[in-house]
């Protein structure tokens, strides 16, 4: 005759169902906690992407107005004015007098005026008592106890 034997309660379906059960239960609240990460993290960059792109909106208008004011302070009523308050004027060089042409070389082409004139001009500057040559102090000209910025 067959005894009568119960199952072990670890194969029990009570219990297997509840282990499954509770497996699922763990991996939405898991789920749910990542959710939660990434989209929190996700509404910081977008918040700091909002906040980049406006930034270059504002740079790239006052790009554009300093770009609008560059090009009207090139306008040439503008230079004139501005070498005027300066007290200087500009002219078109003389191509004759003023423009030096050269060589592939480098060396200017020989009979130029404007190669003699500028010899000529640099032998009399070095020949008159009261010229200097304009030079920038020396690093060793500078007292030790001041301190450049």
């Amino acid at each position: 005759m067959r005894r009568n034997r119960k199952m072990p309660k670890k194969y029990s379906v009570v219990a297997g169902r509840t282990m499954q059960l509770a497996a699922v239960l763990v991996m939405a609240f898991a789920m749910a906690i990542l959710n939660r990460l990434a989209s929190s993290s996700c509404k910081q960059l977008t918040a700091t992407i909002r906040e980049k792109e406006r930034q270059l909106a504002r740079l790239e208008d006052e790009k554009s107005r300093e770009s609008a004011r560059w090009e009207a302070m090139k306008t040439s009523d503008k230079l004139e004015a501005a070498l005027l308050r300066n007290g200087l004027k500009m002219d078109y060089a003389d191509p004759v007098t003023q423009v030096v042409r050269l060589r592939k070389d480098g060396r200017p082409y020989e009979g130029q005026k404007s190669v003699a004139r500028a010899a000529q001009r640099n032998r009399t500057m070095a020949a008159s008592a009261s010229y200097r040559p304009s030079a920038r102090p020396s690093a060793r000209s500078v007292p030790a106890n001041r301190v450049r910025r």
